[in-house]
């Protein structure tokens, strides 16, 4: 299934603009279908693209830096429509202390994406994340904003 590679490297180019902190409008529109929605960890949703490039922008902020890696993917299509699920582990050293490179989180759990084919190509319409653990420093901070 080409689709899968083309959705997978869709996934990937997304998580790479977060990770280098180039997350865009540009980015989003080539990720994301005009209605798409982001569901957070928390269960909160980011609907439409402005909403997810705000929201996103600002839940990143608090991080120096960040890592998503993005493994096994496995996907079903049903006419234009793809459901993925995927497994995510992420990394995220917090910004309140740049001198400290031991306040930092991980986590991993399972991304869900539903992508839709569109004239400009696969865009997504739905990506949420469910953590399944975490582990690391300042995580009541974490959920006391967004998670």
């Amino acid at each position: 299934m080409n689709e899968v590679y083309e959705i997978g490297a869709l996934l990937s180019r997304y998580f790479a603009a977060v990770d280098d902190k180039r997350l865009d409008a540009d980015i989003v529109a080539e990720t994301f279908t005009p209605d798409g929605r982001v569901v957070r960890p928390n269960g909160v949703a980011l609907s439409g693209r402005d909403a997810i490039l705000t929201g996103q922008t600002e839940s990143f902020a608090r991080f120096r830096a960040t890592h998503h890696m993005i493994t096994d993917l496995v996907a079903d299509r049903e006419g234009g429509t793809v459901r993925l699920r995927a497994n995510l582990q992420a990394m995220h050293l917090w910004a309140h202390d740049p001198r400290e490179l031991e306040s930092y989180f991980v986590a991993g759990g399972v991304l869900r994406a539903v992508a839709v084919s569109t004239p400009d190509g696969w865009r997504l319409d739905e990506l949420s994340h469910r953590p399944t653990w975490r582990a690391g420093a300042a995580l009541a901070m974490m959920a006391r904003r967004d998670g």
